[in-house]
C-alpha cells in the first residue's frame, strides 16, 4: 500500500463488548462531543457452524475532519474496544446495524438505535423510488383490505406498529393517493358504519387463529380476501 495514500477518514466504526467496556462506556464516548451512533445490542448473532457471537455493540463516529487511526484509537482504548476501522460505505454500515440489508442474518429493531450527540442517520434509511413504489402498493392493498378509511388511523397504525417507511410515504410522498382512497372507502362505508366497527381486529384475529391451525398464506388470503402481504403483516401483529 503507497505510504503516500491518505489513510485518514471522517467516519470510523468499531465494536465494544458489555464483558469488557467501563460501565460508564457511553458517557466517556459523548464527552468527546463527537456525533456517533450506537446499534442495538448485538446478542443473537451467530458465527457459520451455528455458534453464537459474544455480544456486542456496533459504534459509527462522525467527525467533521478526517482523522487519523491513531487518534481514534485513543478513543477505542478508553473504552477497553477492539481497534477501529475507516468506514468506506457509511449508508451500508449504518442499515448494518440492523442488518436490513442481510435477510440471512438476525433482523434487529431500527428503533433500538440510538443516535448521540446530534448525530442523524435517518437520510441512510431513505427508500429508493422503485423501493417507495412497492411500499406503496403495499399500502394500498392493505388500506382496501383493512377499510381503513381516514388518514389519522392509517398514521396511527404507522406509529404505533413502526412501519417508519409507509409513514414517510404517507407524510411526504404521494399522500394525495392515499387520501384519495380513503376517501372512497369512507364513501363506500358511509351507508353502513356499523359494519366497520373492529373490522381490522376481528381480521388479524381471524388471520391469526387460521395460522396457528396450520393453513398455509395463500389460503388464507383467498378465504379472508386480501392480499398475502397484508396477511404476513397482520402475522406480525
Amino acid at each position: 500500500m503507497s505510504k503516500n495514500k491518505d489513510q485518514r477518514a471522517r467516519t470510523w466504526t468499531f465494536v465494544v463488548y458489555p464483558e469488557s467496556a467501563p460501565e460508564n462506556w457511553r458517557d466517556i464516548l459523548s464527552d468527546y462531543h463527537i456525533p456517533w451512533v450506537e446499534s442495538p445490542l448485538h446478542d443473537k448473532d451467530v458465527n457459520p457452524d451455528g455458534e453464537v457471537k459474544k455480544a456486542h455493540w456496533h459504534i459509527i463516529l462522525f467527525f467533521d475532519g478526517k482523522k487519523s487511526f491513531e487518534q481514534v484509537q485513543e478513543i477505542t482504548d478508553a473504552l477497553n474496544a477492539p481497534i477501529p476501522q475507516k468506514t468506506a460505505n457509511v449508508k451500508g454500515l449504518v442499515r448494518y446495524l440492523i442488518h436490513m440489508d442481510n435477510p440471512e442474518k438476525y433482523q434487529y429493531k431500527r428503533d433500538e438505535i440510538v443516535c448521540h450527540c446530534g448525530a442523524d442517520i435517518d437520510e441512510y434509511f431513505a427508500l429508493s423510488s422503485s423501493s417507495r413504489r412497492v411500499e406503496l402498493r403495499e399500502m394500498i392493498e392493505f388500506i382496501s383490505d383493512s377499510k381503513i378509511d381516514n388518514f389519522d388511523d392509517f398514521l396511527m397504525y404507522c406509529i404505533r406498529h413502526k412501519e417508519f417507511d409507509w409513514f414517510d410515504i404517507a407524510v411526504n410522498h404521494n399522500t394525495l393517493a392515499i387520501n384519495k382512497q380513503l376517501d372512497s372507502i369512507y364513501q363506500k362505508n358511509k351507508s353502513d358504519r356499523s359494519s366497520k366497527e373492529s373490522s381490522l381486529a376481528l381480521k388479524i384475529a381471524q388471520v391469526k387463529d387460521m395460522s396457528k391451525k396450520g393453513i398455509k398464506q395463500a389460503v388464507i388470503a383467498d378465504t379472508v380476501g386480501i392480499s398475502i402481504a397484508t396477511v404476513r403483516r397482520y402475522l406480525r401483529k
